[in-house]
């Protein structure tokens, strides 16, 4: 093993001693906390990055993200998925991870032009369809008013609420699938699942506080030629939100000194 390279004039390091006669390592303390910090800075900077990338599956937060293939989950104990077979047959299955394990647990949600309401494909191309009676299947080939759904999204959490054109309610139980329900209680309240390249980003805007503006931009908006003085006292005003007010005082007195 390689020793530390030493000098003939270093002086030993003293190792500092508490009451209790125990090493009292200063450096092995630093480390230890510059150790801990990095880490907590590097499980948040993953947690971000996990936010912003555009593979897996995310929670739908709008209706903007209602797009594409998504999943129906009750978030149970177990969780429950709405699931479709070959037949057409609607069910629930229990999973164990909140993204698909085949395809049978995911539909293609697409909305309908001109209309608030939306459509449900499965994995075989048939649209969800749910009759007055509050029976759902995937078998019907063309849209009409049993295939059309509102979805909306509960006051809190990441629920969502889907009604048939009944305005009954979609329910997910371990046993079965309806959509008969008159009230939106717990089982009908569904985790909705979204690919997260589908999902819509929102879009950043630029705070006006920390936007600059240009010398050219303020003698445009004044229409006039303007001295450094007046160009500071502007450029000031509008990092404080008063650049209106205080082009109307450059106005008032660049009037006021042409008339005298």
């Amino acid at each position: 093993m390689v020793s530390k390279l030493t000098f003939k004039n270093d002086k030993p390091k003293k190792r500092k001693r508490d009451k209790a006669g125990e090493v009292d390592d200063q450096d092995d303390i630093y480390r230890s906390k510059t150790s801990s910090s990095s880490q907590t800075q590097k499980t948040q900077q993953d947690h971000e990055d996990h936010e912003d990338n555009d593979e897996g599956w995310v929670n739908a937060k709008t209706k903007d993200d209602l797009n594409g293939p998504c999943m129906f989950i009750l978030n149970d104990s177990p969780p429950l998925c709405m699931a479709s077979d070959g037949s057409g047959k609607i069910f629930s299955t229990v999973i164990k991870s909140y993204d698909p394990s085949n395809v049978q647990q995911v539909f293609v949600l697409g909305n309908i032009v001109q209309s608030e309401k939306y459509t449900l494909k499965s994995y075989l191309g048939k649209y969800f369809t749910v009759s007055k009676y509050g029976i759902c299947e995937a078998t019907s080939e063309a849209i009409g008013p049993e295939q059309e759904l509102a979805i909306e999204r509960k006051e809190t959490g990441d629920g969502w609420v889907m009604t048939s054109a009944w305005d009954k309610y979609l329910c997910l139980s371990p046993n079965d699938v309806r959509c008969d329900s008159e009230s939106a209680g717990f089982k009908e309240t569904l985790m909705i699942r979204v690919q997260a390249k589908f999902r819509k980003r929102p879009s950043k805007t630029i705070d006006e506080s920390q936007r600059k503006i240009h010398t050219r931009e303020l003698e445009d908006k004044v229409g006039a030629p303007l001295d450094y003085e007046t160009i500071k006292m502007l450029k000031k005003s509008f990092r404080d939100g008063r650049l209106n007010e205080a082009i109307l005082d450059v106005k008032e007195k660049m009037k006021t000194d042409h008339r005298c």
